[in-house]
């Protein structure tokens, strides 16, 4: 199974009001936007939850049109399925890449690990974050496909 750019969780700012969040939420889900921002104005006034997830998944979810996509080289496991690399990805990144490659690795919806790894960290009074901070350290960053407007050509 691959994680098209079709099917990946994101936000739809074209068609939305503020950020697109509940548009792309309905589209994804097959739910009307109304609905979802309905719902969504009832959470604000009740506890103010809804505002804070707002925020959490305008800074998780990409827009729609910039999802980004990173080739892989896949190498073989031990069970000779071929997967790819479980590496901090350099593309798609929101803080150190580690929950984009985790999700790369297998086969996940990035946004989904992320909004995962933030409930956590908010479950667990920020444990979670630092084991984040510990995986970070020891998974091995991507190859870096494209170079940077700093490095200067050879030649």
């Amino acid at each position: 199974m691959t994680i098209s750019t079709s099917s990946a969780l994101s936000r739809h700012s074209a068609g939305g009001y503020f950020a697109g969040i509940c548009e792309g939420l309905g589209r994804h889900y097959g739910i009307n936007p109304t609905f979802l921002r309905i719902a969504w104005l009832a959470g604000v006034f009740v506890f103010g939850t809804g505002l804070a997830l707002y925020l959490i998944l305008w800074a998780i979810l990409p827009e729609h049109d910039a999802i980004p996509s990173e080739p892989a080289i896949w190498e073989a496991g031990p069970d000779g399925v071929r997967h790819p690399p479980l590496r901090r990805t350099l593309i798609d990144r929101k803080l150190l890449g580690v929950c984009g490659g985790i999700a790369r690795r297998w086969d996940l919806d990035p946004s989904l690990v992320r909004l995962g790894t933030v409930g956590l960290a908010i479950a667990s009074f920020g444990v979670t974050a630092l084991g984040y901070l510990v995986i970070a350290l020891l998974l091995p960053a991507g190859p870096r496909l494209i170079p940077s407007y700093t490095e200067r050509p050879r030649g």
